[in-house]
């Protein structure tokens, strides 16, 4: 039963990056330019910024910009994807993430990203989704 939840929470967040993706032209979107890697000086925010962007256009459809996910209906089928906030979420090892994304969670509804995001891409991905999520979720609202 623990590995259907873990299994349902992983679908769901690779469902959530597939939905961000476009139907038209896939051969052009699934190559994708690559997101220039952080320098050593940059700041935190700055170290975000890349998987921020890839974020929003890959995720932030199904996960919503908080992460947060919930119940949607997408191309006529109801989804639930995971909250990345979560202490589920949080619990899981990047690498596990990292191959979530990768190669998605069929049975959930998401979509494998391996051919349209780079290794370095995901890992910008998992990045985001570890430090520029949960510090959106902390920030109380007004």
């Amino acid at each position: 039963m623990k590995q259907i939840k873990i299994a349902a929470v992983v679908g769901s967040f690779l469902l959530s990056i597939a939905c961000a993706t476009t139907p038209t032209n896939t051969t052009t979107a699934n190559k994708s330019t690559p997101v220039p890697t952080a320098t050593v000086a940059a700041t935190p925010a700055d170290e975000l910024a890349g998987g921020r962007e890839l974020y929003k256009q890959n995720c932030a459809i199904c996960h919503k910009e908080e992460g947060m996910g919930g119940k949607m209906t997408i191309e006529g089928k109801t989804i639930n994807p995971d909250d990345l906030t979560s202490d589920k979420i949080k619990k899981f090892t990047d690498e596990k993430i990292a191959g979530y994304i990768a190669n998605g969670v069929i049975d959930e509804g998401m979509p494998a990203f391996k051919d349209k995001l780079s290794e370095a891409q995901i890992r910008d991905v998992v990045a985001y989704v570890r430090r520029g999520i949960q510090k959106i979720e902390a920030v109380p609202a007004l």
